[in-house]
């Protein structure tokens, strides 16, 4: 059941997000997170993804746009979790046997599936709100080139004397500044 859920939420992520954006591969490149300052209008909020990863690995990069880098780190920590969950399964059942070197093998797979799953949840977490700084930094360049181009559309009115003949126009001007 808890599959069920996980997997129809990222589902919904992939459907419903409707950021359209210039990879965060590329966008790496140029911009820095830690330079980031928030804007009215930005598409991503970074602490909504954080959060989203916190409680599902992935999510927050789903949320993003970036729904290829979050199924990636949602299947890394399913397998650390499935690493977890065979050592325990190994542990419960040479405690069943009393097989002493078993056990201990079992719990070592348990408790290496629970660190890597922790190592994985937290590095999903900080990647997840850089891609929404980095992803948001690109919007507001894109936004910044957009509005250096302005437009203005205004009515005019004037008259001409031509030869003892005034003549009336009118109409409209339009000026564009790049």
């Amino acid at each position: 059941m808890k599959k069920i859920i996980i997997s129809v939420l990222i589902l919904f992520g992939c459907i419903f997000s409707n950021v359209q954006a210039q990879s965060y591969k590329l966008n790496k490149q140029i911009y820095n997170p830690r330079e980031y300052f928030p804007q009215p209008g930005d598409p991503n909020n970074p602490m909504l993804a954080g959060l989203g990863s916190f409680f599902i690995p992935g999510l927050g990069q789903v949320l993003c746009g970036e729904t290829g880098r979050g199924l990636a780190f949602f299947g890394g920590s399913m397998a650390c979790m499935g690493v977890s969950i065979a050592g325990m399964a190994q542990n419960m059942n040479a405690t069943l046997s009393n097989s002493y070197n078993s056990e201990t093998k079992g719990l070592g797979l348990f408790l290496a599936g629970g660190i890597a799953y922790v190592i994985v949840d937290v590095w999903s977490i900080f990647d997840a709100v850089n891609v929404a700084k980095v992803n948001n930094m690109y919007f507001q360049d894109m936004r910044g080139n957009l509005s250096s181009v302005k437009v203005e559309l205004n009515p005019f009115v004037d008259t001409k004397n031509y030869l003892g003949q005034t003549n009336a126009s009118a109409g409209l001007s339009l000026k564009v500044t790049f």
